[in-house]
């Protein structure tokens, strides 16, 4: 009776064993190894599938690569970093940087992500992409806690929700390629940030506590003798007037006068400084490949 009972169990579990057997196999953030059924480019395309995984999928996939690969010079930061020329910032300065921006990310991130770096190799220069609209007590959410606890605790990689559904991801599109799009703004995107930008500045609340994260990359950095620059990224002209009509003049300088007080502010988001032509933008938070390029030069070459 015990007998057959237990081989009924077994008979049961075969299906879910073969489920973790095969997303070991599929390994989407490469954890367990590098090799297996889909290319490293695909799995590394798949991260900007939807932007409902893309915060976890690309935290996952840049932990586990940069424990792979320790780099010393590091950018941190969000979606705006996302497809940031290496290249070129490696063909300007002779370095080469780890990119660490992460869809979704924010200070929680940016913080959590430079001592996971520190952790992990000496670093000589450090790029953090901060961010005024980032100081909004909203954005106080945490999107390092499970990826990094996926780390801590491989054995239930295998049985995350997230990474099963990578895994079918990768599947699918291995056998069906170029079947699903990519990281493609909706049409109404560029109206749909703005709104939610109006509405943050419409409802200010300052998080303060971001300066102390901030001073504490500060402090580590002037410890090792690292390199640190803090770069405001550029908005859309409709987006600067969103912050001015609300009144944050102010409260942006003050924020830019706290900054400095801590490594050198490259602030990027002054009028004028990108054209309003909307060919130069994703939306009015992002800009396009091509213009971001732009962007090293004004960095680096100071």
């Amino acid at each position: 009776m015990v007998r057959r009972f237990l081989l009924q169990c077994l008979k049961l579990s075969l299906p879910v064993f073969a489920l973790f057997a095969l997303v070991a196999w599929v390994d989407p953030y490469c954890l367990y190894h590098t090799g297996g059924p889909v290319s490293r480019g695909l799995k590394e395309k798949n991260l900007y599938h939807s932007g409902r995984t893309m915060p976890f999928s690309n935290m996952l996939w840049k932990l586990v690569d940069f424990r792979r690969n320790p780099e010393a010079n590091i950018l941190l930061g969000d979606s705006r970093l996302s497809y940031f020329d290496l290249d070129s910032l490696k063909a300007l300065t002779g370095d080469s940087y780890y990119n660490l921006g992460v869809p979704g990310g924010n200070y929680v991130t940016i913080d959590h992500t430079f001592r996971y770096a520190d952790s992990l190799a000496t670093l000589r220069n450090v790029m953090v992409q901060v961010s005024f609209r980032g100081m909004h007590a909203s954005q106080n959410f945490d999107i390092y806690a499970e990826p990094a606890g996926l780390l801590e605790r491989p054995w239930s990689y295998v049985y995350n929700r997230r990474v099963i559904e990578a895994s079918g991801l990768n599947v699918y599109t291995t056998l069906f390629p170029n079947s699903l799009a990519y990281d493609v703004p909706g049409a109404d995107q560029w109206r749909d940030v703005l709104d939610a930008e109006r509405a943050a500045a419409e409802q200010w609340a300052m998080d303060t506590t971001v300066y102390q994260k901030l001073q504490y990359i500060a402090d580590r950095c002037r410890a090792e003798g690292a390199r640190l620059i803090l770069v405001e990224y550029p908005t859309h002209p409709d987006l600067q007037r969103i912050v001015q009509e609300a009144g944050l003049g102010p409260a942006r300088e003050a924020y830019l006068t706290r900054l400095r007080t801590m490594a050198p502010v490259v602030d990027l988001d002054q009028p004028g400084m990108f054209p309003a032509d909307r060919s130069f933008w994703r939306d009015p938070l992002h800009l396009t490949v091509d213009a971001q390029r732009a962007l090293i030069p004004l960095i680096w070459e100071r």
